[in-house]
């Protein structure tokens, strides 16, 4: 059996016949691709590919934002069984080059307004054979994107073991350093498959995407596609108000949203004329959603929140909400079909329903492991469980509640945020004694980086001095907003610095400061 994802585009064509599949509204306005034009770009691609070198098991990069490029990126390279590894495009040329060395990625994809930030990112790295610029003329260590796409009569899809590398995604850890997520081919196909039959939806429906496509969610609604035979529209960079207007227009039927996205949709919203009844999925996932935030989005868009629950680690879901049962208020849904999930304490025992525990599963959609970090892999896959970092609960019925975080990720907009990083930096300050980098309220990201911070005796240095050193040091999105001096920080008896009571600290600080 063939078990390469890369089919999944033909069996697309196959099935449905040749229909509109692809609509890209950018700056110049609505561009479309059929089906088997996106399938003939990607087997050129894979074609041309091969023909300057690269073999099955290579690692293909991408550092590309949303351009219509990417359906046909990401199924040529898997399709000739290599791996495709897109990067988040708005990481600093450091933390890029980190991932380019770590990976050892040989191609990397980008485009004309990333250029100079990839060539830093990927200068005297010795893997990198060569850079594929979309619109752009070639160089020395550049091959035009168009030069790949002359001879679409081959590109078939490759024999994979079920077990090879189909994707790779790095995340961030509680370490500081960034990991490889290894989904295999087996992985996002059973993804695929279990989430279709919980979220199914008819032919030609209409999906537009909001996220970006090389964040997990992204990725997937592009592979469910495939199978659904569904239309996906592109929409950069995110506008709430053209959002809703798309909606209209286009009939969409399905949504998916990250907490941040919903609530910028809202507040531009127009309850007499936003009316969002039409739509069949409203998804919300990515990140924690608050009751208010629920309340208000259903009281606004006239439209049920569905929401859902999972990470890069397994390739999407965890869980979803059923359309067959009530939408409980709090509840992510039941764990997808297939995987099996219990609830623990800190010694792996499973709690009884209704306590709060760690998160844990096990099924074919969990990944193999962490590219190059056996350690953290052996870790993170104990007992051949995953091990979330995440806490919740299960009712009497089995619904999951994500009710807190284990590990100190600090998820801003439905992106994971590493707080080890900017604690790097702050150690580094002269005047810094202690300190620790945590999750703060916020009402537009539902998280923002906060940082409390104890003085060396004798120093002194302002909360505005400190923000603009970590500006310097740190791409904005990641970098703390606030700085809360304290005396000294909260810790165990074995002197562990004690995160979640210094979240309760600050949000006490800025609640009695909003007094």
């Amino acid at each position: 059996m063939d078990y390469n994802i890369g089919r999944w585009l033909d069996d697309n064509v196959k099935k449905y016949g040749e229909y509109k599949q692809f609509i890209y509204l950018g700056a110049a306005g609505e561009q479309t691709w059929t089906n088997k034009q996106i399938l003939d770009h990607a087997k050129a691609l894979a074609t041309g590919l091969q023909n300057i070198g690269v073999k099955k098991g290579d690692i293909l990069g991408s550092v590309i934002s949303n351009i219509p490029e990417i359906p046909e990126i990401m199924n040529g390279v898997t399709r000739m069984g290599a791996a495709y590894l897109p990067i988040i495009y708005m990481l600093t040329p450091a933390e890029i080059r980190y991932i380019l060395q770590d990976s050892a990625c040989k191609i990397v994809f980008t485009d004309d307004i990333l250029l100079p930030k990839v060539r830093e990112a990927a200068a005297g790295l010795n893997t990198i054979q060569k850079i594929i610029v979309i619109g752009k003329e070639g160089g020395p260590d550049i091959i035009p994107y168009s030069d790949l796409l002359k001879d679409s009569s081959k590109g078939n899809v490759a024999d994979v073991d079920k077990e090879d590398l189909a994707i790779l995604m790095y995340t961030s850890g509680t370490t500081g350093f960034p990991k490889g997520v290894m989904l295999t081919h087996n992985n996002l196909e059973c993804q695929m498959k279990t989430g279709y039959s919980v979220w199914s939806c008819n032919p030609g429906d209409a999906l537009l995407t909001t996220i970006p496509m090389n964040h997990i969610y992204g990725v997937l609604s592009c592979l469910e596609g495939y199978f659904s035979g569904f239309v996906n529209i592109l929409m950069p960079p995110f506008d709430p108000r053209k959002v809703l207007d798309a909606l209209k227009k286009y009939n969409v039927k399905i949504i998916p949203v990250v907490p941040t996205i919903l609530i910028f949709m809202i507040l531009v919203a127009d309850p007499k004329k936003d009316d969002l009844s039409f739509v069949d999925l409203l998804i919300s996932s990515g990140g924690p959603l608050a009751m208010d935030t629920i309340k208000q989005s259903e009281a606004i868009l006239k439209k049920e929140i569905t929401q859902g629950y999972g990470c890069t680690e397994v390739g999407g879901s965890i869980a979803r909400q059923r359309r067959d049962w009530p939408r409980k208020p709090g509840s992510v849904g039941f764990p997808m079909p297939g995987l099996a999930l219990k609830i623990v304490d800190d010694n792996d025992n499973e709690v009884p329903r209704g306590t709060e525990g760690e998160i844990i599963c096990c099924g074919p959609i969990v990944t193999k492991g962490y590219l190059n970090k056996p350690k953290e892999t052996a870790e993170a896959l104990k007992g051949g469980w995953l091990h979330t970092g995440d806490l919740g609960k299960l009712d009497d019925v089995g619904e999951l509640y994500v009710t807190g975080r284990k590990k100190d990720l600090i998820i801003k907009g439905g992106e994971n945020i590493d707080p080890g990083v900017a604690e790097g930096w702050l150690y580094k300050h002269p005047a810094v004694l202690e300190c620790a980098v945590v999750a703060i309220p916020d009402e537009k990201y539902g998280e923002e980086v906060g940082a409390a911070v104890v003085l060396k005796p004798g120093q002194k240095v302002t909360e505005e001095e400190l923000l603009s050193y970590l500006g310097e040091k740190l791409h904005h999105f990641v970098a703390p907003k606030r700085i809360f001096f304290m005396e000294a920080l909260p810790k165990t008896g074995l002197g562990k610095i004690l995160k979640r009571e210094i979240r309760r600290i600050i949000k006490e600080k800025m609640q009695n400061m909003s007094k």
